[in-house]
């Protein structure tokens, strides 16, 4: 397996050379040595560097990643619950933006020259009220349909 210099790294992913290096502080990437003084990494750091970007995408922050998957690039053996917990946040968060999507909408299409004045916005908001609410109450969340 061949070794890449960090511009070579930041040349196949994209990344910058001070984020690669952030990734090694933060312990999500590792150098295999030095060469003429520089850091250089396996080709597997590519990889490496696009599970990252990719759990960056899902949500995951970076010291949920770091917990995730090694610095080789190994993950834990919990992988598949960690990432079930982080597919329901995900599925939860998909939930709250199609709602506000479709207040939002509601508000565009709205017939009311004034919002105070649309019983459908009043509708909406009470919803959202009584779920924050329920949210901060660790109780069901209540209808949040319109």
């Amino acid at each position: 397996m061949g070794t890449l210099s960090i511009t070579e790294l930041r040349t196949r992913t994209g990344l910058a050379s001070s984020a690669v290096r952030f990734y090694e502080r933060k312990g999500l990437l590792r150098a295999t040595g030095r060469a003429g003084g520089k850091r250089v990494y396996d080709e597997s750091a590519v990889e490496q560097i696009a599970l990252i970007d990719l759990l960056k995408q899902a949500g995951f922050t970076l010291s949920e990643i770091a917990a995730l998957v090694g610095p080789s690039g190994r993950t834990d053996p919990n992988w598949r619950s960690v990432a079930a917990d982080k597919l329901r946040e995900l599925d939860d968060r998909v939930q709250r933006i199609e709602l506000a999507r479709r207040a939002l909408r509601h508000t565009l299409d709205c017939r009311h020259s004034h919002l105070d004045d649309c019983p459908v916005h009043h509708r909406i908001l009470r919803a959202h009220a009584e779920a924050l609410a329920a949210a901060t109450n660790n109780g069901p969340p209540a209808s949040r349909h319109p």
